[in-house]
């Protein structure tokens, strides 16, 4: 909309002042206050002009052609093209990190990056979730896309990085041998080959379900681990002793199956209405695993408050072998863990034994 224009007796006058009486009111370019300016012209001209320049908003003319404009949004799109591709993620991975993205362009997607202070992070941060996990991933996403925007020269610094870390606890009860023995109890055979097997090699989930019997060879179990296919490139080479061996030999029973944990479905279905990632009728999927281990573990009576899932079966193998005389960094191995703090964020919650040393010697003088 083109502003009314001046009249003829207040041309050259500056923005926002306006005569008043037989005086002088400037209006704020904001608040829209008035404010009484006196009856000298030369000083209320001088006031009126300092005050435009620290009251009206920086989106005038000249601050388009100092300042490029660049918004966060401009930074989600470097990221999405230029970061994303390279880190590979899981499809599960990048589902959640893209909602991420979505919530943090829909809050901040507008503002230009030069205008994203330590403050307007760490107020969009707090406000965007009452959970202080999801604040801390908040931080790292945004962290992320404004560092896109320091490499691209819109800004100097990266204010997300200034903002509070977010520390939350792990509501989850670890799981004890005592918890999986009675969980196991209540399971059928083909939860307890899973559970086994899980407790054995330290796989996830989405890895032991997907473990094929052509995947023994040699020796050994060959494994490239989903979360990180692609990605980090971690290939397990698992060597098959004693008790994964006696655990395959189990699972070659009489169902005709290329899957090493498998089941025959309770019903049979036409092959098109089946889950369009079941490969085979035999094939067990991630969230039937889930289900099944709740179901046993709400049979068996045993949780708590906040029971554990079947995720903690690889803690719980993790602290047993780590109990065995395993170091942390031999286990982060089997785990398939990028980083050592990783491994031991999975092994925290489990006691560590005791360590027998010798006592240092009284010296009498």
């Amino acid at each position: 909309m083109t502003p009314r224009p001046r009249s003829r007796s207040r041309q050259g006058w500056p923005a926002n002042l306006y005569p008043n009486r037989d005086g002088f009111k400037y209006r704020h370019p904001v608040t829209k206050k008035e404010t009484w300016m006196g009856t000298d012209q030369v000083r209320a001209f001088a006031a009126a002009k300092k005050l435009n320049a620290l009251l009206i908003p920086t989106d005038d003319l000249v601050a388009r052609v100092i300042t490029p404009g660049e918004t966060v949004a401009d930074a989600i799109v470097v990221f999405r093209r230029d970061d994303v591709p390279g880190r590979k993620w899981a499809p599960k991975t990048a589902e959640v990190y893209e909602s991420v993205i979505r919530r943090i362009e829909a809050g901040l997607g507008s503002k230009p990056v030069a205008d994203v202070s330590v403050k307007v992070c760490a107020t969009f941060i707090r406000e965007v979730t009452e959970s202080d996990r999801a604040r801390q991933q908040f931080r790292l996403v945004l962290g992320w896309i404004l560092a896109c925007a320091v490499e691209e020269g819109w800004i100097d610094t990266n204010p997300a990085l200034a903002t509070r870390r977010f520390q939350h606890q792990r509501k989850r009860e670890r799981l004890t041998k005592e918890v999986y023995a009675a969980i196991w109890a209540k399971a059928e055979p083909w939860l307890r080959l899973a559970m086994d097997l899980s407790l054995i090699t330290l796989l996830r989930r989405e890895d032991v379900v997907s473990l094929k019997f052509t995947d023994v060879r040699d020796g050994f179990l060959w494994v490239v681990p989903l979360k990180t296919e692609g990605s980090t490139l971690v290939k397990l080479k698992i060597r098959i002793g004693e008790e994964l061996a006696t655990l395959l030999a189990q699972a070659r029973d009489t169902v005709l199956s290329p899957y090493v944990v498998h089941r025959l479905p309770d019903r049979a279905r036409p092959s098109d209405k089946r889950a369009s990632a079941r490969a085979h009728h035999t094939q067990v999927m991630p969230e039937q695993l889930t289900r099944a281990f709740q179901e046993a573990r709400e049979a068996a009576g045993v949780g708590g408050e906040n029971p554990p899932s079947f995720h903690e079966i690889r803690s719980l193998g993790g602290a047993m072998v780590r109990d065995a005389g395993w170091t942390t960094e031999e286990v982060q191995a089997l785990m398939g863990h990028t980083s050592k703090s990783m491994t031991e964020l999975y092994l925290d919650g489990h006691d560590a034994p005791w360590t027998e040393v010798a006592s240092i010697p009284v010296i009498h003088r």
